[in-house]
């Protein structure tokens, strides 16, 4: 299977119509297709598109980020945070590993602080107004790395923006 580079702006809204996020054309998001670099409705809808195009891409959660599961909601003692003042709305790492969830504080009740899991956009219909900026053929470099490198006009794919810089490519 042939891979694709694709750069791409966008705006994000629920369905009520609030916006969410957006990349403008100037700043596009850029991903190698089968990376899981995005979520997975709104790469396929990509796929079908071509340079230039400019679509709606309607996302249902299971396509996005999923359906809220209260299993990802914990209570915990407030000594377990990292911190000492801590309100609803803020959100920590569940971990020293990069990889450990985002949780956010939702309750507090004395000493029993209420953490949330889910991913803010769990649950929700997106609807992205997207255009495809850019579509080209994946250089072989950029599939044994699992991800796009900015190209820049005069320049022999440097990674991440060029020099390896910030990626853990080596060269």
């Amino acid at each position: 299977m042939d891979r694709n580079v694709i750069s791409f702006a966008f705006t994000l809204k629920n369905k009520a119509g609030d916006l969410l996020d957006q990349a403008p054309t100037d700043r596009p998001v850029m991903y190698l297709e089968g990376s899981e670099a995005i979520i997975p409705g709104l790469e396929r809808g990509l796929a079908e598109m071509d340079q230039g195009q400019k679509d709606r891409i309607m996302v249902r959660p299971e396509d996005g980020y999923g359906f809220r599961d209260e299993a990802n909601i914990d209570i915990v003692s407030k000594s377990k945070l990292p911190v000492d003042d801590i309100k609803i709305g803020d959100y920590f790492r569940a971990g020293s590993d990069n990889q450990a969830p985002v949780v956010k504080v939702v309750k507090i009740e004395g000493d029993n602080i209420t953490l949330d899991a889910n991913h803010p956009l769990a649950g929700q219909d997106l609807v992205f107004d997207v255009e495809l900026v850019e579509k080209r053929a994946a250089t072989e470099n950029e599939i044994a790395h699992g991800h796009a490198h900015a190209h820049h006009e005069g320049e022999e794919g440097g990674c991440c923006g060029g020099g390896g810089g910030g990626c853990g490519c080596s060269h």
